[in-house]
């Protein structure tokens, strides 16, 4: 007995081979091609799809399963770690659960249906995506790091990635205007003050919000979360994540992106200010103050700007106001570090990218194969072996018989 289903057409270690280069790579073409050239099998790219949704339906059972069973349980074991669970020690462990959103394009039920001429169709959807990781960190007396890092009050290191996050380009022509007295960029990284990271499990799906925080809910009870004193839930600001956070980790501090915050602080600043020296100067005193948990004086400052320039400007600045006064309860940073937690979601950013990297492109376009795919590409990029654990277990349950069936 190979160890693999009666439809299966190659072996096991060569379906893990197909799925795995299915996953990393950008089509199933570019897979094919692959392991031809690299193992010297002639997988057509219709079989690598074939066999890696197989795998990817099957994970997405499991994953339904896992959820069933943990709501089935009564509510005091919801609450605690599983027994049979991992027996992480959280001392000086911190557990962190950051939330995120993707890009990709779904066939919906209006594909192939023609388009009336006011009407803008796309099919872009967001698959939603969670990190649920443990930091190593210790709670202190006070906060270890009071003053700003250098790098933060400089313009060269902040405006191109404060204009990444909002998908504004490089940010080069703004750091042009700089006056030649600018400082340049920090050539030495700063001392690392942040918690350092361990290990990761990431959940990812097409469903609703509501769908993601039940997944996530059962991943942590799986991992052991509940016996941890520090937790954290990381978002960029978005009233979907911490709609989550509400409803299912309401326990958990609540913390916004460092760098979402900054990059509202230097859009205010920014439009407030044409001349850019001008303009930085402002930008890195609401810094300072974000940085120390000094939210209200940026608000205070920002306020009276927004009756100020046109329409348009009127706008951005208001945007700006709106996003800190409505996350200024989740900005108190000083208290974050104090308590060893992480400030900045740059796990679930890195975890977004290689998820696009597989399922985003303007020529995909995902159906019903969407979800097992995605489902694989969280699984390859979890640390805590789901998949090595899937191809054991799918191995040992093959009784090499087909499945008995009615006919009426």
């Amino acid at each position: 007995m190979l160890g693999c289903p009666v439809e299966a057409t190659c072996s096991p270690d060569v379906e893990r081979k197909i799925v795995v280069a299915s996953t990393e790579c950008r089509s199933y073409h570019s897979a094919s091609v692959l392991l031809a050239e690299l193992s010297g099998l002639n997988i057509s790219a219709k079989q690598c799809e074939r066999i890696t949704q197989r795998a990817g339906q099957e994970r997405v059972a499991e994953r339904a399963q896992q959820l069933e069973r943990y709501e089935q349980l009564p509510l005091p074991q919801q609450q605690q770690a599983p027994p049979a669970g991992p027996q992480n020690s959280w001392n000086q462990r911190v557990a962190a659960v950051l939330i995120d959103g993707g890009r990709a394009q779904i066939r919906d039920e209006r594909w192939g249906q023609p388009r009336r001429l006011a009407e803008k169709v796309s099919w872009w959807r967001e698959p939603k995506v969670a990190c649920l990781a443990t930091f190593s960190s210790k709670a202190l007396a006070a906060d270890p790091l009071p003053e700003v890092p250098a790098c933060l009050l400089n313009p060269l290191w902040v405006v191109p990635r404060v204009k990444g996050i909002k998908g504004e380009g490089s940010g080069e022509s703004e750091c042009a205007e700089l006056s030649p007295q600018a400082p340049s960029p920090p050539r030495e990284k700063p001392p690392r003050w942040s918690p350092e990271p361990l290990v990761r499990s990431v959940v990812a799906t097409f469903q609703p919000y509501e769908e993601l925080g039940r997944l996530v809910k059962a991943e942590a009870h799986q991992r052991g979360f509940a016996a941890a004193e520090r937790k954290v839930f990381l978002g960029d600001g978005h009233v979907s994540n911490w709609a989550v956070h509400q409803h299912y980790f309401s326990h958990y501090t609540p913390v916004v992106d460092l760098m979402h915050a900054l990059s509202y602080v230097y859009q205010a600043a920014r439009e407030s200010t044409p001349d850019m020296d001008a303009c930085w100067e402002r930008c890195a005193r609401w810094i300072r103050w974000v940085w120390q948990g000094a939210v209200g004086q940026v608000i205070g400052e920002l306020s009276p700007l927004v009756s100020l320039g046109d329409e348009r400007s009127r706008e951005t600045l208001q945007s700006s106001l709106t996003y800190l006064t409505n996350n200024a309860g989740r900005m108190d940073y000083p208290k974050y570090r104090q308590a060893g937690l992480p400030i900045t979601t740059t796990m679930i950013e890195s975890a977004i990218k290689q998820i696009n990297r597989r399922m985003k492109g303007t020529e995909k376009f995902w159906n019903g194969g969407g979800e097992p795919q995605l489902q694989l590409c969280a699984d390859r990029l979890s640390e805590t072996n789901s998949l090595a654990t899937f191809w054991h277990d799918r191995s040992e349950k093959q009784t090499g018989l087909r499945k008995s069936r009615t006919t009426r």
